[in-house]
């Protein structure tokens, strides 16, 4: 089977990221630029000496930002709009499962975020898969445990003169012992927060 190279994997992002940049341009222009920036690749690949992901991101680099391309070609509007929603997606994903006002009940906020995850060309398969999984709802499962009912015990005794003592014991709400409930709240606090930083980070920088 063939397998693509990390350099080739990395090219693919880089003209996806591009290609929808571009996408309020008409179609022959926008396939016009990503020819002439496919064949500015596809010879500065040839110059050099040792083709890895480092040499391939400078490469990439040297030929410019997809956003700045797309600028240069009249198609700010787009770029903006799609930076401005991408900018969201992190905050979306952390706090979107939060039901703290009508937009938000019922996790809508959350599953927008993931929907906008998956539309963008910004982040990698891999990073996708992070913020879909790590945690699903966000923030939302460590606040319903922040609040849940404490968990508590009552007894009653009965008995009397020549009577047997008999003591009924209930319980109500959830108890979880310390050695259980500690590590439950840090991963469910510190899961969507690394989620947050992860795709707030450079994708080209992994």
């Amino acid at each position: 089977m063939n397998t693509r190279s990390a350099s080739d994997l990395a090219i693919d992002h880089y003209l996806a990221e591009l290609d929808s940049a571009l996408g309020s341009l008409p179609a022959s222009r926008r396939n016009q630029i990503l020819d002439e920036v496919r064949e500015h690749i596809g010879e500065g690949r040839a110059l050099l000496d040792v083709e890895d992901e480092s040499s391939i991101s400078a490469l990439l680099e040297r030929i410019g930002e997809p956003e700045t391309i797309a600028a240069e070609a009249g198609a700010v509007h787009e770029v903006d709009e799609s930076r401005r929603r991408d900018a969201w997606v992190p905050w979306l994903l952390l706090l979107g499962g939060i039901p703290s006002a009508a937009f938000w009940l019922l996790g809508i906020g959350w599953i927008l975020g993931v929907g906008f995850l998956w539309a963008s060309v910004r982040w990698r398969l891999s990073d996708k898969l992070i913020g879909t999984l790590v945690l699903p709802g966000g923030l939302l499962p460590f606040v319903l445990l922040l609040v849940r009912p404490v968990g508590a015990n009552s007894c009653e005794s009965h008995g009397g003169p020549g009577v047997p003592t008999v003591t009924h014991c209930t319980s109500s709400g959830l108890m979880l012992a310390p050695a259980i409930g500690i590590p439950l709240f840090i991963v469910l606090l510190v899961a969507p927060v690394f989620t947050l930083l992860w795709l707030r980070r450079d994708p080209h920088s992994t």
